[in-house]
């Protein structure tokens, strides 16, 4: 096939298929975004930085399977990052159908024909894309003139462990490019301890695909990148995306302090962190707050993450249900001591059930946010089930609530909350307090009765609020955690114009006409580079 003929041929559907708008960034640089396969059912949003110097244009997408998350999340996330030279182009979401099923097949077709991953030219038969959707991936591709393409991806298994699967790999075909490969399986695997779990490589690309095609079609490097999705949190998942996609910009010297971002800073929604790492209450957990924060800007962090000081680029954190002690040990001193820091310059922290035990005062893992300790730690497991709790004054001004009305929630074995000793933090205000108990194991429901269900105060310049029952579990309040995430990020509506950048290790100011842009080298940039944490 003649690269200069399929380019040109297929340029003239691209311009019938794609929509653009420019936005305006610093001088000599753009950012544009359009859509792709405008009018079908799988039309998606693709978004390209070109910086205005020389340089390589890298293509990533996401998405082509639609029951491997990660790849779409790391996406969108790149899709706000810039480069220092040369142009980067991102796709996120390339199979809408399949998305929106979460199921790896395009709805209503069985094998290749519903696997759009074997929808691009081959070299041996077929040598035009099998499907519309394929073509118009093609042609958008081709379009760009890329010198390299990274495809996001997941598998079900680690390949280093023995799985079938090839997850937890990067996958290239051409011997040339194999030292790129090895570059991101080291970026990748300097934050994996054991052997078994570490990427590996693969040099086969299966025929069909959209990084084979780009690499026997148009002679540029490829490369697949696969994350494990079992037993992985979602954070990890895209956390170990971004690090390999970010170790290839450096490697072409085109990284700039954005690659440790985790939010496009153009959107003005609220922006929330919710923790998913070790002690949280796993994926459905984080789908739930999601949807119930559907008008927010919600990413997921881990531990990792938090010690990058990634909770600089939000509004406000959740840390939802689970096990404090695991999340505020998963944390360790340092990353505590990040949160503590973030919520202390203003940002908001909401804690649901384990959440709330991580910002207590007696234990030594929890964040001392407010002037509570946990009563009665001998039983802490005192049950689950619905409860009565009654609101106050306050809470009308916080969450919404009439006061001095008693409503019905789920309870799962959160703190009882009594005022700690020897604390000087500001006094909190008692939003609800529980008008009934639960107790089994020994537990006295009696104890429970009369402690603070739902607690608000300041630490610092930010806001705090802890939820001992669920009210993301309780339908009619859920509601609840969307007033929380308001007023802790100090916003009186769903829109956020207050920024705060990333934690720099150093900076660096230039000019660019009337407007001075700051350019912060992140830590996580200065990781990805030295090949260390």
């Amino acid at each position: 096939m003649d690269r200069r003929f399929s380019i040109l041929r297929l340029t003239g559907v691209w311009v019938l298929l794609f929509s653009l708008v420019t936005l305006p960034t610093l001088a000599d640089e753009t950012r544009t975004t359009g859509i792709l396969a405008t009018g079908t059912p799988f039309e998606t949003r693709w978004h390209l930085f070109d910086s205005g110097e020389a340089g390589p244009t890298v293509v990533i997408t996401g998405g082509m399977h639609g029951n491997e998350p990660a790849g779409v999340r790391a996406a969108r996330q790149i899709s706000g990052w810039t480069v220092s030279r040369g142009r980067l182009v991102v796709v996120p979401r390339l199979n809408e159908p399949a998305l929106a099923a979460q199921q790896r097949r395009i709805p209503g077709l069985t094998d290749d024909a519903g696997d759009l991953n074997r929808h691009f030219p081959r070299r041996d038969g077929e040598a035009a894309p099998t499907s519309e959707q394929g073509a118009r991936i093609w042609a958008f591709v081709c379009a760009q003139e890329p010198d390299v393409l990274v495809d996001l991806h997941e598998g079900y298994g680690v390949r280093a462990a023995g799985s079938k699967s090839v997850g937890s790999s990067v996958l290239t075909l051409r011997a040339e490019d194999q030292a790129h490969q090895q570059m991101m399986l080291d970026a990748v695997n300097v934050e994996i301890d054991d052997p078994k779990q570490r990427f590996t490589d693969i040099d086969s690309i299966v025929a069909g695909s959209l990084s084979r095609a780009a690499i026997e079609q148009l002679g540029i490097e490829a490369h697949i990148l696969e994350t494990t999705h079992q037993g992985q949190p979602l954070s990890v998942r895209c956390r170990q995306h971004r690090r390999m996609v970010a170790a290839l910009l450096v490697e072409l010297e085109m990284a700039d302090a954005s690659v440790g971002t985790l939010i496009n800073h153009d959107d003005d929604k609220v922006k929330v962190a919710l923790y998913d790492g070790p002690g949280a209450g796993g994926d459905p957990q984080g789908r739930l707050f999601e949807r119930i924060l559907s008008n927010y800007r919600v990413e997921r962090i881990g531990p990792a993450d938090v010690a990058d000081g990634a909770l600089g680029q939000f509004d406000a954190v959740l840390f939802p249900g689970g096990s404090g002690s695991v999340q505020g040990k998963a944390l360790g001193e340092s990353g505590r001591a990040e949160v503590c820091r973030f919520i202390d310059s203003g940002g908001g922290y909401m804690g649901v059930c384990a959440g709330a035990y991580l910002a207590l005062h007696n234990y030594d893992w929890g964040l001392k946010l407010l002037p509570f300790d946990s009563h009665d730690r001998k039983h802490w497991r005192r049950g689950k089930g619905t409860v009565v709790m009654e609101t106050t004054a306050a809470a009308e001004s916080i969450l919404g609530l009439d006061p001095r009305k008693s409503l019905e929630i789920h309870f799962a074995q959160g703190p009882l909350m009594v005022p700690a000793t020897g604390s000087d933090l500001p006094e909190p205000e008692v939003l609800c307090y529980f008008r009934s108990g639960i107790g089994i194991d020994g537990a006295d429901p009696e104890t429970m009765v009369d402690t603070p269900a739902i607690v608000a105060g300041r630490y610092g310049s930010g806001r705090v609020i802890l939820f001992s029952p669920h009210p993301e579990k309780t339908t009619g309040l859920e509601t609840l955690i969307e007033r929380a995430a308001l007023w802790g990020a100090n916003a009186p509506s769903p829109v956020r114009r207050r920024r705060r950048s990333i934690k720099p290790s150093g900076t660096r100011q230039r000019r660019s006409g009337s407007r001075l842009a700051t350019v912060r080298s992140s830590t996580f940039t200065h990781s990805i580079a030295s090949g260390r944490r």
